[in-house]
C-alpha cells in the first residue's frame, strides 16, 4: 500500500488546502508544503507579509498530516474503509507556534516531522521557510487519531 498517495489523496481533496494553493510532498518520514505568495494571503498590507491565521494553518496541517501518514503506516494491513474511518475521527489536541520572524517570500516550505506516536496520541514538529530558506515560524503538535 502507497502509504503516501492515501494520504495525498485525501489531502488534495479539502477544500481550504486547495484554497491556500498548497502543494504535499513526502521524502521519507518527513511532511513538505509548499505554497506560493498570493494576494489574498497577506495580512499586513503595508509590508506585504503573510498573515499570521495562514502561517498557524499551514504548520497544523504539516503536522497533522505526518500524524495520519504516521497513522497509515503504523496500520499497514488494515482495510482501506477500516483506515479512512479512523482517520476521519483525526483532531488537534494541541498547537503551540512561536513566530520568529515576518513571513515575507515569494513562496513557502512547511515541513514536519513524528517526534512519537502512541496509540491514540502523536507528537509533531513542524517549521516554515521562505524559499530563501529563513525560518519564518517554528511550531510542535499534538494529534489525536
Amino acid at each position: 500500500m502507497n502509504h503516501a498517495k492515501i494520504l495525498m489523496e485525501a489531502f488534495s481533496a479539502v477544500p481550504f488546502n486547495q484554497l491556500l494553493g498548497i502543494s504535499f510532498f513526502t521524502e521519507s518520514d518527513e511532511i513538505i508544503l509548499r505554497f506560493k505568495m498570493q494576494d489574498n494571503l497577506i495580512g499586513n498590507f503595508i509590508q506585504g507579509i503573510l498573515h499570521g491565521g495562514v502561517i498557524s494553518s499551514v504548520l497544523d496541517m504539516a503536522g497533522g498530516a505526518a500524524a495520519l501518514l504516521a497513522f497509515i503506516k503504523k496500520h499497514d494491513g488494515l482495510p482501506l474503509e477500516n483506515l479512512e474511518a479512523e482517520l476521519s475521527k483525526a483532531s488537534t489536541i494541541h498547537l503551540n507556534i512561536d513566530y520568529l520572524r515576518p513571513g515575507k517570500g515569494e513562496e513557502f516550505i512547511a515541513k514536519s516531522s513524528v517526534l512519537r506516536t502512541g496509540n491514540k496520541i502523536t507528537v509533531t514538529r513542524m517549521e516554515l521557510f521562505n524559499e530563501e530558506d529563513t525560518m519564518i515560524a517554528s511550531a510542535s503538535g499534538i494529534y489525536f487519531i
